[in-house]
């Protein structure tokens, strides 16, 4: 055998062994650690991402540049928003909100009076839903929302905010916070904070991604409500997740 045949023979014998590596890796190997992963990150109990299950079965490489919206089918849950219940409660009620809106605030009533009376089976979880233009006074009252919630007074600070929806200002805002004892310099600085602001925008981003064109919304687990829930509604959408 010539060298020049004996290099033709290992070469296409190389290149035989690297694409059948490419294939095992690429169409076996990535599948099941792209659905293994995920799978945990689903079944954490403190946290819940509603996946589009069928997302990336027809790419297993997931080549393109996933859109938020192409992956989720429900609220992604964690503990940066503002939540009260159980981590481990099997059934999440995530209300998008705005505190400019009366019905959000009797909505948001509903779903903390349902979360009393299953104590233990239901999370409530505050998602803000304001208007996007950080000038208005929805937007200010989102961050006036959060920079409570840093200060572990969200709970109290959203209570004030829906009962003066139509009212809302920095002056209240300042009144509401000393009425509350949060550290006002602080309060106040961090209502200019981009990590506040981030909080609020990562909401509107994933709210967009679901295609959410009215407050509120809520959801329980995956069920989407639409409009003023009322408790009777809210109940009977836990009970189908019991």
């Amino acid at each position: 055998m010539s060298s020049s045949n004996y290099f033709q023979l290992k070469f296409i014998s190389l290149s035989l062994i690297l694409l059948l590596s490419f294939v095992f890796l690429a169409f076996i190997i990535a599948p099941m650690a792209f659905h293994s992963d995920r799978s945990q990150v689903a079944g954490n109990k403190a946290d819940a991402f509603y996946f589009n299950q069928n997302y990336g079965k027809d790419d297993p490489l997931m080549t393109a540049v996933p859109d938020l919206g192409q992956i989720i089918t429900g609220p992604i849950i964690t503990g940066a928003d503002p939540q009260t219940g159980s981590a481990d409660a099997k059934i999440n009620i995530a209300v998008y909100t705005d505190f400019t809106c009366y019905y959000c605030g009797q909505t948001m009533a509903a779903a903390l009076k349902v979360q009393a009376d299953f104590p233990g089976q239901v999370r409530v979880i505050h998602k803000d839903f304001p208007n996007a233009d950080k000038t208005y006074k929805s937007y200010q009252a989102a961050l006036a929302g959060r920079c409570a919630q840093a200060q572990g007074k969200f709970w109290e600070m959203s209570d004030f905010l829906y009962k003066n929806y139509n009212n809302l200002s920095q002056t209240l805002f300042d009144s509401l916070a000393k009425q509350l004892k949060l550290n006002l310099a602080q309060f106040q600085q961090c209502l200019q904070s981009q990590v506040s602001s981030a909080l609020v925008d990562d909401n509107l981003k994933e709210a967009n991604a679901l295609r959410i064109s009215g407050i509120p919304t809520v959801y329980v687990n995956e069920q989407e409500l639409m409009g003023e829930v009322s408790y009777e509604e809210l109940e009977k959408a836990v009970e189908k997740e019991k």
